[in-house]
């Protein structure tokens, strides 16, 4: 894991045993898919949405445990959903994760701006997926 900028300790979540429901937001749907396969094959609900306003019409109904958002889409970009998600009060504690080709200092920082809890910049391996993922799901029990 790469940059981590908020402690995922101050972020409340249920502490009821369950499986956890991840929602997977990015535009290149193989790298989606990818992504998804690891995630279950850690143990976790996931589903897909191919950009931030298919993301948002899932919102509407089970809320996720956790969001991953690339930054890049066409449309709204994932900073701009981030920031949407953050001003919806049913939905603004839901940890979002970036994940992001961009890694710059002022890439980083616009990520924290915007209300992300976390940073993954790609390429990373399924460890630092799995790492980052856990402090914000599993380690509130």
């Amino acid at each position: 894991m790469r940059s981590n900028f908020l402690n995922p300790s101050t972020v409340k979540r249920s502490s009821k045993k369950k499986i956890r429901y991840i929602l997977v937001v990015d535009d290149e749907p193989s790298f989606c898919t990818v992504l998804s396969e690891i995630l279950r094959s850690f143990g976790y609900n996931v589903q897909q949405a191919h950009d931030a306003h298919h993301a948002i019409e899932l919102l509407k109904g089970t809320p996720p445990d956790l969001i991953l958002t690339d930054v890049m889409m066409p449309g709204m970009d994932g900073l701009t959903f981030i920031r949407h998600i953050r001003a919806d009060p049913d939905r603004s504690s839901i940890p979002a994760i970036v994940i992001s080709a961009k890694a710059q200092p002022e890439d980083l920082k616009a990520s924290k701006a915007a209300g992300a809890d976390a940073c993954l910049v790609k390429p990373f391996s399924a460890r630092e997926l799995r790492e980052v993922v856990h402090k914000f799901l599993n380690s509130r029990h």
